[in-house]
């Protein structure tokens, strides 16, 4: 058989972001005339969460007063002195010079790691994680090296653990606090100790804080609040997930110790200059964004905890499943014994879910964990009676899979 003339590029094989590739079998069940319900993506506004009235009128007005171009390609000055402020408040040592606003947090992401990594350079993820930073990696040619969080101690990474896997080909560190697959929250002992093992080996920490005020118990702690004077850290947010807005793609990252990474500050900066710049409209909003009181929250916040413990306590209640309580974002990673994978895979287990309840989650090894640790990651954010809807189906079929297999073994 010929070639194709038409071939993509290699990078392109192996590069897959679960939390949307799943949704095709979704799209086939559906197509077949069943209903299916979405508990894959962590979109707010999907389940009737919106932005801030106050933010709605800025970008509102924003788009009458004209500012419909380009901007510069770091963003609006006003606004950059904003997010330079609340970082400093929040003891993030940074400038208005080190703040650069993106099309969402993943494009900072994107740029971060592109000007950041070479092919064969490693980049240490934790598992389970987000998967942007493995496709990343995978586009770039570099490596993913995962450092465990331990479901048995909340989902906590360990510094020992994390610093046998590093070599003289890593480059970078990238923590999620609160962490999306798990919605763990890192103590800040936790975060001294994996800051320590960057400083040692003189790493670029990534701090993807896109979820930092949607927190349910304990304290968040920045950590570019704990980089002191030499360690160079970069802090991803967005106005997606803290202010529950999006589908207006504005995120930015903001640079501490810019000093000690001057050629890497620089890289950014041009690969940003190349794409031109973020969304015009909602960067008039930052500065509203970042005054408004915290009780903007109060009402997200008071349905988000009722869902989420309606998830925590439904899923420990399930034979042969676990969970543990999120204290932050949106997300719980649940776990179904699959008796060290002889009951199957995570993904098998998602995919006959869905086939028989209509009900769709993303199996763990979306994330990073191994097929046969039965992790799957729950999106609570759909209403108190769809969730509870959703795990008595979960329930049943979770007896019904047992039940199956069991009888097929025995065959």
């Amino acid at each position: 058989m010929s070639k194709p003339f038409y071939e993509p590029a290699a990078r392109t094989k192996n590069y897959k972001y679960a939390i949307r590739n799943i949704v095709v079998e979704a799209q086939k069940i559906e197509a077949q005339g069943k209903k299916v319900t979405y508990l894959n993506i962590g979109d707010p506004s999907l389940y009737g969460f919106q932005p801030p009235e106050e933010l709605i009128e800025a970008n509102i007005k924003a788009i009458r007063d004209g500012y419909c171009g380009y901007s510069p390609s770091a963003g609006i000055l006003e606004a950059r002195i904003a997010v330079a402020d609340d970082a400093n408040r929040r003891g993030i040592q940074t400038t208005p010079d080190d703040v650069l606003f993106t099309y969402g947090a993943s494009e900072a992401a994107d740029l971060v790691l592109t000007a950041l990594l070479d092919a064969g350079d490693e980049v240490l993820v934790p598992a389970p994680g987000y998967p942007l930073y493995t496709a990343i990696a995978t586009k770039l040619g570099a490596v993913e090296i995962k450092y465990s969080q331990n479901a048995d101690n909340n989902w906590q990474p360990d510094a020992d653990e994390l610093r046998s896997k590093i070599s003289p080909r890593t480059k970078a560190l990238v923590i999620i606090n609160p962490n999306n697959p798990t919605g763990a929250v890192y103590s800040k002992e936790t975060l001294e100790a994996m800051l320590n093992v960057a400083r040692e080996y003189k790493l670029v920490v990534i701090a993807d804080e896109v979820y930092h005020k949607l927190l349910f118990d304990g304290k968040h702690v920045p950590m570019g609040s704990l980089a002191g004077t030499d360690l160079p850290v970069i802090t991803m947010e967005s106005l997606s997930k803290n202010y529950l807005a999006p589908g207006w793609r504005l995120g930015w990252m903001t640079m501490t110790n810019s000093a000690v990474m001057p050629d890497l500050k620089a890289a950014i900066r041009k690969l940003a200059d190349a794409r031109l710049c973020a969304p015009m409209s909602p960067q008039h909003v930052i500065k509203t964004a970042i005054s408004l009181p915290t009780s903007y929250l109060d009402a997200p916040m008071k349905r988000l905890r009722e869902q989420r413990d309606i998830t925590f306590e439904s899923i420990n209640k399930i034979k042969g499943m676990r969970c543990n309580k999120p204290e932050g974002a949106f997300y719980a990673m649940a776990q179904v014994d699959l008796e060290n994978g002889d009951l199957g895979t995570d993904e098998e287990f998602v995919l006959g879910l869905l086939r028989e309840k209509g009900v769709l989650f993303v199996h763990g090894s979306g994330f990073g964990t191994a097929p046969k640790d039965g992790f799957f990651r729950i999106v609570f954010l759909p209403n108190a009676e769809t969730l509870r809807d959703v795990y008595t189906r979960l329930a049943e079929f979770a007896a019904e899979f047992r039940e199956v297999k069991s009888t097929a073994e025995v065959k």
